[in-house]
C-alpha cells in the first residue's frame, strides 16, 4: 500500500466513468435481440427482442443481410415497452456463410444500428451402424442395423443403396 493517494483518485476515477455510463445507458430508450450464433440452413428459427422505456415512437427493423439477398424478418413499431419472439425460416445454403444480422431502432431523436455476424451451416444427415456384439469369431454371422438421422435426431426419410 505504498501510494493510497494515488489508489483513491484511481478508485473515484473509476466510480466516475462507470456512473457516466450508467447515466448515458438510463436516459434513451434500451432494447436486446437475441439469435442464435450458428443456425442451421432451411431450419426454423426464432430471435427475440425486447425494447425497454421509450421516450418516443420508435421503429424497430431486424434485417439478415447476405451479398445475395436481404431478408426483413421484423419491422415493427412500437411507443410503449414489449418484448416478442419471432420464428423464421433460415435461408438455404449449400455451403457455410457468414451473413450480417442488423438491428436498426429509429424514432425521431433516437437512432441505434447494430451489426453482428451469424453462421449458416449445412448439417448433413448422418449414419450409424450398429452390430449385435462387439466381438465375433471366424465363421460367425454378422447381425447388424443401420440408421440415418438428421441434426434434429430424427429418423431420415429416403432410400440407401445397397
Amino acid at each position: 500500500m505504498g501510494r493510497p493517494g494515488i489508489q483513491m483518485w484511481t478508485w473515484k476515477l473509476c466510480v466516475f466513468l462507470s456512473w457516466m455510463c450508467v447515466g448515458q445507458a438510463v436516459a434513451g430508450p434500451q432494447y436486446m435481440v437475441a439469435i442464435p450464433a450458428i443456425l442451421e440452413s432451411g431450419a426454423e428459427t426464432k430471435f427475440c427482442a425486447s425494447l425497454l422505456e421509450p421516450n418516443e415512437t420508435l421503429e424497430m427493423s431486424v434485417t439478415l443481410m447476405s451479398k445475395e439477398a436481404n431478408t426483413t424478418l421484423m419491422k415493427k413499431t412500437y411507443c410503449q415497452d414489449f418484448h416478442t419472439c419471432t420464428e423464421f425460416k433460415v435461408p438455404l445454403v449449400q455451403d457455410e456463410v457468414v451473413q450480417n444480422f442488423v438491428v436498426e431502432v429509429r424514432g425521431d431523436t433516437f437512432y441505434s444500428k447494430e451489426v453482428r455476424k451469424v453462421k449458416i451451416k449445412v448439417y448433413r444427415a448422418m449414419t450409424f451402424i450398429q452390430t449385435d456384439k462387439p466381438i465375433y469369431l471366424p465363421g460367425q454371422t454378422v447381425q447388424f442395423r443401420v440408421i440415418t438421422l438428421d441434426s434434429q435426431l430424427r429418423p431420415v426419410n429416403q432410400l440407401v443403396s445397397v
